[in-house]
């Protein structure tokens, strides 16, 4: 064989995954994109009913304390 042949041949996917680890994934290993077991939509309408929570005890103690007064 020639060099390039041999080059060709190491460099067959299937000796690519031997040497490097790479596999196919299963179906337990696929990412389904989920932190904390929320999905995107639920992060989003999380993070919004916190924004407004805290928004609002923020503007009680501010109204509780006479620091703001309303008109």
């Amino acid at each position: 064989m020639t060099d390039q042949d041999e080059l060709r041949e190491s460099l067959i996917f299937s000796d690519f995954e031997k040497d490097f680890g790479v596999r196919e994934k299963q179906a337990g290993d696929v990412d389904t994109g989920k932190i904390f077991g929320l999905a995107a939509g639920e992060r989003m309408l999380l993070s919004v009913i916190l924004f407004l929570t805290v928004t609002v005890l923020a503007a009680a103690v501010l109204l509780a304390t006479n620091t703001i007064m309303l008109p």
